[in-house]
């Protein structure tokens, strides 16, 4: 057996795009299937008329693929496979190998080279630089961001022409994109893919994504896409018993779309290749890991669950090894697991966990004013990591919660002094803090795949000045290491009075962050140590210059209800 086949089989392999699916020949396109269920495979296209009794046979090899090669088949055409299944009947499958399909709601695949003339070179080669610099991330659903007048998608080129001037006016030093694997329905928002090597045709396909992701390099902004390796499309005209019998599902998910056979060697080599053909192909500078928790907390039994972790494992030791300093953060639905520790020390491997734990705890206290006593030491428990992303995500912005700001109990002018406060907390904890696309300004509305941002919010003064507010936090998230790789000690612990307070710092550089989340004005004391001055940094709420004072040989803190600082000691 060739040694590309073997490592497909034994589930290693990072770049099984190139050995399966439509390849081009000195004398038209090769298409190698894997369909061990298969008992004949067709292949047919645009060449041919679709003429079904006029269908290229694909030969069984004996390492257990089918192969053929298609001498009048051209670039663009478009493609199916007609599979013959172990029932003794015919079906029409789309290439799951396929680097583009047709426009929805059509489902055949097209014949083309994953090429683009990238112009980033200089930003790939200061990548080493990714682990250390101030990230601060805007999660971003491409296809609904904007729209045109009349429902049309951006492009990735036009989407790079309004976007990037209102990240860089926002601070935002890089973008998370939803999934952007082909996926055939709007509302599952992405995360239900059945082209995981073909970027969504609603951007402009492989060009597109890639001419949005080269732009947004050279305004020097990272990107990460989001990868959804744990459950797929339940479509039967898509991946579901795509060779007449279940290949790539181990049965129904939680979502109602299929969970990944995760203990299955080509399975695992489709997914570690897919994960590999962004970075590599599409220039990602890394990948927001979907569901991992879940793939872990809630298998069918342990011997699912011990596949998810061996495969993660060799997700991430295999894209660290290829690509060096790329981030890999796992999506932690419970908190608890060691995705950011080492495999050699019994970990996953990732850069970081996207926190949701701590999203839920800091929304759910924000949104019940009367159980706050009782649930503020949730806040205090949870202190954050370097390895944490703090993220107020889709998640938090769904139907089934309503958007952040719609969480927040009180009037607008009450939500907007929340809103200041929650915010300042997730940008000064240890961590990177994220932020959902119109979570910046406020958006009264859940997000909705189907409908553009309200810019409407704009017009508004309270929904502007949050905008301002998030720019104006960035910023200073930015130009303050302490915020984005400093210690951490905490100074001020009131549970009674709903006031905590901590340090972050460097070798350089000591910020006293402190917050007052109760109904009462605060004064209380603040021991950060002994330095010689401080000065108010950043406020949210009516805080001044004399907010934290020399008293009596130690440090006075005095905050209005629901307000926080950032102080400066030296």
């Amino acid at each position: 057996m060739r040694p590309d086949v073997a490592d497909f089989y034994s589930g290693i392999s990072f770049d099984a795009y190139r050995l399966l699916g439509a390849q081009p020949t000195g004398s038209g396109w090769r298409f190698t299937v894997w369909a061990p269920h298969a008992r004949r495979v067709q292949v047919v296209g645009d060449w041919n008329g679709w003429n079904l009794w006029n269908a290229a046979e694909l030969a069984a090899c004996e390492d257990g693929l089918w192969r053929g090669t298609v001498p009048h088949a051209r670039e663009g055409q478009l493609y199916k496979y007609n599979i013959l299944g172990p029932d003794g009947s015919w079906q029409l499958k789309p290439d799951p190998f396929a680097f583009g399909y047709e426009a929805l709601p059509g489902t055949a695949g097209r014949l083309l080279c994953p090429a683009y003339h990238f112009t980033d070179g200089e930003w790939i080669s200061r990548r080493h630089w990714l682990p250390q610099m101030p990230m601060n991330i805007y999660e971003l659903h491409a296809s609904s961001w904007r729209r045109h007048w009349d429902g049309r998608y951006y492009s990735g080129g036009e989407l790079a022409e309004v976007l990037i001037p209102y990240l860089r006016e926002r601070n935002f030093t890089c973008v998370e994109l939803m999934p952007l694997a082909e996926y055939p329905f709007d509302g599952s928002w992405g995360y239900q893919g059945c082209g995981y090597f073909a970027p969504t045709a609603r951007l402009g396909g492989f060009a597109g994504v890639a001419e949005l992701i080269d732009r947004l390099h050279g305004a020097g902004i990272a990107v990460l896409a989001d990868f959804v390796p744990v459950h797929f499309a339940p479509d039967p005209e898509r991946m579901a018993r795509w060779d007449g019998a279940p290949l790539f599902e181990a049965g129904p998910s939680d979502w109602g779309s299929l969970r990944f056979d995760l203990s299955s060697g080509p399975v695992r080599s489709f997914l570690l290749s897919a994960a590999a053909f962004w970075i590599y192909e599409l220039h990602c500078d890394g990948l927001r890991v979907d569901a991992v928790g879940h793939a872990l907390y809630r298998p069918q039994d342990a011997g699912e669950a011990l596949a998810a972790a061996e495969f993660f494992k060799t997700l991430t030791g295999g894209l660290h090894a290829r690509f060096g300093p790329v981030f890999l953060a796992a999506e932690d639905t419970a908190g608890a697991l060691n995705a950011a520790v080492p495999t050699a020390q019994g970990g996953l491997g990732f850069d970081a966990v996207w926190d949701s734990a701590w999203a839920r705890d800091v929304l759910t206290f924000f949104s019940l004013p009367a159980e706050r006593g009782r649930r503020f030491s949730a806040l205090l428990q949870n202190h954050g990591s370097p390895t944490a992303v703090n993220a107020l995500s889709h998640d938090d912005n769904a139907w089934a919660s309503g958007s952040v700001w719609w969480q927040l109990p009180g009037s607008g002018e009450e939500k907007f002094r929340q809103m200041q406060v929650l915010y300042l907390l997730q940008f000064t904890r240890p961590g990177r803090p994220l932020t959902f696309m119109g979570g910046e300004f406020g958006q009264p509305l859940a997000f909705d795949p189907y409908k553009e941002m309200d810019w409407a919010c704009l017009g508004h003064p309270l929904h502007r000045n949050l905008d301002r507010y998030t720019a104006a936090l960035g910023a200073v998230y930015i130009r303050h290491p302490a915020l984005h790789r400093g210690g951490y000690r905490p100074v001020l612990q009131d549970e009674g009075k709903l006031a905590f307070g901590y340090l972050r710092e460097t070798e350089s550089e000591k910020l006293l962050c402190v917050f007052n989340l109760g109904d009462h004005f605060l004064d209380a004391p603040c021991d950060p140590g002994r330095p010689r001055r401080s000065s108010l940094l950043f406020a949210a709420g009516p805080l001044d210059g004399n907010a934290l004072q020399w008293s009596g040989g130690r440090f006075v803190l005095h905050l209005p209800p629901m307000s926080g600082a950032i102080f400066a000691l030296s």
